[in-house]
């Protein structure tokens, strides 16, 4: 399981200061760009402990079920997984979803409805009270977590950044906004939801296009907000890349 250190929410200057000691050089604030039109620097970090969170979330594997412990009780826990089963000589996609209710211990329990937890899996789990996330895999599959872009964010509309840009050919994405819901998508190259219309083995996804995984019919948000937690997961090869937004992505062409 990927166990992700506590988190504080630190302001865009304190950041700069810290990596300033830590590189000795001054990071590039843009982080994407579409026409001309800049998206400014965003506040975003690696996954943490939520600051609403109880603590650390938690969690484990059965034979046929995922357990995630330390929740907020009586609330929701959002499970989503991207497999990759054998079948014979190729390896099957298999995307799995639900939510289930936490009991008073703060646990919650995916059973898999197929018999058995794929070994070559990735799960995320998420508390939609808490926004509190964990990315985890089985023992014996490790999991491979890679940066997130640096050039990601991009403006979709004037003055709404609600694009994501991924250098890859096909994705899964989860988004969890702590007290609303989630939703999720799967995008490839050159399918309806790339909204780049390019065949350049890149994927640009759209909040517009994200479907509810919590409540049947829930819109998805219309731009990106502090607090937002987004996990991307690439179906090829597993690899995932993750972050939770401090400060929403601003249009425009200055530093933070």
């Amino acid at each position: 399981m990927k166990v992700f250190p506590p988190s504080r929410v630190e302001s865009a200057a304190t950041m700069i200061r810290r990596l300033r000691v830590l590189s000795g050089t001054l990071p590039t604030l843009i982080l994407g760009v579409l026409g001309t039109a800049a998206v400014q620097a965003t506040t975003h970090q690696p996954l943490g402990r939520a600051a609403s969170a109880p603590a650390e979330l938690e969690v484990s594997f059965e034979a046929a079920a995922v357990v995630a412990s330390h929740l907020s009780p009586g609330g929701d826990a959002v499970f989503f997984s991207v497999a990759r089963e054998p079948q014979g000589y190729y390896n099957r996609i298999v995307r799995r979803s639900g939510v289930e209710v936490v009991d008073a211990l703060g646990q919650a329990r995916f059973e898999v409805a197929e018999g058995e937890v794929p070994l070559k899996s990735v799960w995320v789990v998420a508390d939609v009270a808490s926004g509190g996330v964990s990315v985890a895999a089985p023992e014996g599959f490790v999991l491979q977590e890679v940066p997130f872009p640096s050039r990601a964010f991009e403006v979709g509309a004037p003055g709404v950044v609600n694009r994501l840009r991924h250098a890859a050919e096909e994705v899964d994405l989860f988004m969890i906004r702590p007290g609303e819901g989630a939703w999720s998508l799967r995008a490839w190259d050159r399918s309806p939801r790339d909204r780049d219309d390019e065949d350049d083995d890149q994927v640009v996804t759209s909040l517009e296009d994200l479907e509810p995984v919590t409540e049947p019919g829930l819109p998805p948000p219309g731009r990106y907000g502090a607090g937002d937690v987004i996990v991307v997961i690439n179906p090829r090869d597993l690899t995932y890349y993750a972050t939770r937004l401090l400060a929403p992505p601003q249009p425009g062409g200055g530093d933070e």
